[in-house]
């Protein structure tokens, strides 16, 4: 405020040509001016600080003193008349380094698990190889997030601290189911490619599910280094940590065109009626996902100030197996029952937030 009455009292008031550049005239009256003078600006900034009613009034109370002389120049140097900053809280100082962060990117799969291979005498080709195999196809990752930075080392250029915080996502993904012929030259591809259909239909290869969402909850830690500008705030960063996700699956109640899901319409609205059923089944076997999973993914982050991109690394993603279903009791040496394996992504995506 008072640095305003003073940058108003200029432009009202002009000061004389000869005053320097860091030195500011008040025209307090007709025959009344207040010369403020620093040696640099930097100190006539300082003058923020400055009590300067409690100055005035002290000066005015010394000059109407009957026992003193008239004082031409007064010099008061008093940290009475210095206004300290007010020290912010420690809640106030942990607030200012907590930031909310949103994520939104897509992926690419990671791993794959093959449910059923032909045996090799049953191609009737020396080398041609026929599998089904399951993929992941991660359509969106996103996520919003909150997280607080430590400071471990603040210096004018840069920062290091230690970021940790917890958030919640969603993920959409569907699974592919890719019936594979390898190690066949052009040739052969026809011959190799029909029976590969007829042992597909022999050992009743069906997929059920395909589109599936999962809601996600994490708590994350990064070690976390930032450039700063003249004005000591961050610009460019760099963070790289991981995460710990529990996540809730949800086959979507719209299955797409690779899944012969069977879809119940009630009341309640609709909803997949096999949810805790295969993924995909063949002559007494099926493979088999979990409801509820916790797994570790991998994030790094760059970017500049408040925008970045971001990699999420989750190579664990879906855990699966593949089992033997109610009833069965012959063995296809084309099925593994026990085999597990797991299904993941990475997703390359834009940050907000700092």
């Amino acid at each position: 405020m008072n640095m305003l009455l003073l940058t108003l009292s200029m432009v009202i008031f002009p000061a004389p040509a000869t005053a320097a550049a860091d030195t500011i005239i008040l025209n307090a009256g007709n025959d009344s001016k207040i010369i403020f003078y620093g040696k640099s600006a930097t100190d006539l900034k300082k003058l923020e600080t400055i009590d300067l009613n409690k100055i005035l009034k002290e000066l005015n109370a010394a000059q109407a003193d009957p026992q003193g002389t008239d004082k031409q120049f007064i010099n008061l140097n008093n940290k009475e008349f210095i206004t300290e900053p007010a020290k912010p809280t420690k809640r106030q100082q942990y607030l200012a380094n907590t930031f909310l962060n949103l994520h939104v990117g897509v992926g690419y799969n990671v791993n794959r698990y093959t449910f059923f291979q032909a045996p090799p005498a049953l191609m009737n080709h020396p080398t041609g190889t026929l599998t089904n195999d399951i993929v992941m196809q991660n359509q969106m990752t996103s996520s919003l997030s909150v997280v607080h930075d430590m400071k471990l080392n603040d210096r004018p250029g840069y920062a290091i601290s230690f970021r940790y915080g917890a958030g919640i996502g969603l993920n959409i993904q569907r699974y592919l189911h890719w019936n594979r012929v390898q190690s066949v030259s052009n040739g052969d591809l026809k011959q190799v490619t029909d029976r590969a259909r007829e042992l597909l239909k022999e050992n009743q290869i069906t997929p059920l599910k395909s589109d599936f969402n999962a809601f996600q909850s994490f708590v994350q830690i990064a070690p976390r280094l930032a450039m700063k500008n003249r004005n000591g705030l961050s610009t460019f960063y760099l963070n790289v940590g991981a995460r710990l996700n529990y996540n809730r699956n949800f086959q979507n109640a719209s299955p797409s065109q690779y899944s012969n899901a069977v879809i119940i319409i009630s009341n309640a609205g609709p909803t997949a009626g096999d949810d805790d059923g295969p993924i995909t089944t063949g002559t007494g076997h099926g493979v088999f996902s979990k409801k509820h999973t916790l797994g570790f993914s991998y994030l790094a982050e760059i970017g500049y100030k408040w925008i970045g991109l971001f990699v999420l690394y989750y190579p664990q993603y879906v855990p699966l197996e593949t089992r033997q279903l109610n009833g069965t009791h012959t063995k296809n040496p084309g099925f593994s029952p026990g085999k597990t394996g797991n299904l993941g992504y990475v997703s390359f995506g834009i940050k907000l937030g700092r």
